[in-house]
């Protein structure tokens, strides 16, 4: 009997060594959760923050909230902008902006001994770099990787200590294997004629979207629809074209404009096809809309390169991805057959309850520089959003037409 007790003590013992073990470390993740929650979404201090480099004169724009206008470095050891808080605050985190090109960038603090050294890097080829430092700091200065290159800046955003706001674009690389594929001749297209598609099927199905433009157009318009797509919930960084903005009424007349040949854009989009391997594309008008040519062109070269791409005999020196694949469908906006009408205007859980249609409106927003335009996100008249055609299909035609992804697993 006597040993029965000793042995329960023994077990009452390691029972109170183990509740006191998870009590502290309860209390830990308590204290942890708390200074979380403390800390939580970042400031943006940008406003009180004092900028140097050279030239001076144009620093002022980094922080005016416009994309038309930019910082450009000096070369060399003067390609460096440094940043300063007011005392009593710390910076957290920097997120970069660039107008034209990308640059890697390190971010870097000054020691004990007054030496600047990097705390952190950007090995960016994306027009936003975002840096989160390791600890606070009160000077920090970006510096190119490069030392040949220039800082070429059209927003720069610094934030106190805490998470950065859900707005900061944290790029990921283009996808290898994309659920859906949009091409799109123009920043914004994506929005007036492709309606809801990204934001439901981005932002609501989670699946991996991926957008490509024909034509980028201006530096400040690749910034606005960076910010559009983000909003949508892309997180797959773009594919930006090659091809020069100009206007023509037939695709004819486009080919024979400097920069445009049928082949390049053939090899462009059967390209399109191999990289990011989409089992649904959706597209423009073959119309072209209002009848633009460069919407002409993406639709038509949307529908022939799913033929090209799939053909492993289609290979071309100055084709970069060779390996053959199948497109399962194609949708085109406004296609006589295979009509489809998406429902833009359900309620998404993803967004709080907007619709589709409300997101693409409001990511149409972001594109400032269109905003004095006739242009408008309309699920109704010549334009409808939400009006598509089967142009393409080898999983069969559409029974429920409710869904680009019906038939597809």
């Amino acid at each position: 009997m006597e040993g029965i007790t000793k042995e329960m003590g023994k077990m009452r013992m390691k029972d109170d060594r183990g509740a006191k073990a998870l009590a502290c470390a309860l209390a830990l993740l308590l204290l942890l959760m708390t200074a979380a929650c403390a800390l939580g979404e970042a400031r943006d201090v940008s406003q009180a923050c004092t900028f140097s480099g050279k030239p001076s004169s144009s620093l002022k724009y980094l922080t005016d909230g416009r994309y038309d206008t930019s910082w450009f470095s000096e070369g060399g050891k003067r390609a460096v902008l440094e940043i300063a808080v007011p005392e009593g605050e710390l910076i957290g985190s920097v997120y970069v902006q660039f107008y034209r090109t990308a640059c890697a960038f390190d971010v870097q603090t000054m020691d004990a001994e007054g030496a600047w050294q990097t705390a952190a890097s950007c090995p960016t080829d994306y027009l936003t770099g975002y840096v989160q430092l390791p600890e606070g700091a009160q000077r920090v200065r970006i510096v190119p990787q490069p030392k040949n290159e220039r800082l070429h800046i059209a927003q720069v955003h610094v934030f106190a200590q805490g998470e950065a706001p859900a707005w900061v674009q944290r790029w990921e690389a283009p996808l290898e294997k994309a659920d859906l594929l949009v091409i799109a001749g123009h920043p914004d297209d994506e929005l007036l004629f492709m309606g809801g598609t990204i934001p439901y099927y981005a932002g609501e199905r989670r699946l991996d979207v991926q957008v490509a433009y024909l034509v980028p157009s201006m530096p400040y318009r690749k910034l606005e629809l960076l910010d559009g797509l983000w909003l949508c919930g892309v997180t797959h960084y773009p594919t930006l074209g090659p091809f020069p903005d100009r206007y023509a009424l037939s695709v004819k007349d486009l080919y024979g404009q400097k920069g445009w040949s049928e082949g390049t854009l053939l090899r462009f989009v059967t390209g399109l096809y191999r990289r990011h391997r989409p089992d649904v594309v959706v597209s423009h008008d073959v119309r072209g809309e209002y009848g633009h040519a460069t919407h002409r062109a993406a639709a038509d070269a949307a529908l022939r390169c799913v033929e090209l791409a799939a053909d492993a005999a289609y290979q071309d020196k100055r084709l970069a991805y060779t390996e053959a694949w199948q497109v399962k469908k194609l949708y085109l906006h406004l296609y006589a057959e295979g009509e489809i009408d998406m429902d833009w205007r359900v309620p998404l859980e993803a967004f709080g309850g907007k619709t589709a249609f409300d997101m693409a409106q409001e990511a149409f927003a972001h594109h400032i520089s269109q905003q004095k335009t006739d242009y408008r996100v309309e699920d109704f008249g010549d334009y409808d959003c939400s009006l598509f055609g089967l142009a393409f299909t080898c999983v069969g035609e559409d029974v429920e037409k409710t869904d680009f992804f019906e038939h597809v697993e």
